[in-house]
């Protein structure tokens, strides 16, 4: 099965995409958003190009586990992901936390300027919570 993570925010959005047979994950590049009807037919896009069975959102959850103030809105766009899809392509979401600080430690260890690293840290999320998300549906 190959999957499109998503690492969602209102002005850059991160992709990574996975396939559980190759147990593979790869960051994508990251996506500058305008508004959310472009970063639907962006995804769209991706999961025709990929032929993407499932698509997974990082899922802004605190560290207790309740939900953050972004959460609302994931879930909101999950909501609309979900209506532009035929059935044959779900969509989930996958906790998304401490994240963005395993990719920021992954991408110090090969890149040492910050502002290199910024410009992928988004799609570099979005492969850790996917490979977190594979390594739980293999076991």
């Amino acid at each position: 099965m190959k999957i499109l993570a998503i690492d969602f925010g209102l002005k850059r959005m991160g992709f990574a995409i996975g396939n559980t047979l190759l147990g593979t994950a790869t960051p994508l590049d990251t996506f500058e958003r305008k508004n959310s009807r472009q970063a639907v037919d962006h995804i769209k896009n991706l999961v025709s190009e990929y032929d993407i069975s499932l698509v997974l959102l990082g899922y802004p959850l605190h560290m207790d586990g309740t939900k953050s103030h972004f959460t609302e809105q994931v879930e909101h766009f999950k909501n609309r992901l979900k209506k532009a899809f035929t059935p044959g392509v779900e969509v989930d979401l996958a906790d998304e936390r401490l994240s963005s600080f395993e990719a920021e430690e992954e991408l110090k260890s090969f890149q040492p300027d910050y502002r290199k690293r910024k410009k992928i840290l988004d799609s570099m999320s979005a492969m850790v919570f996917l490979r977190r998300y594979m390594e739980n549906i293999e076991t």
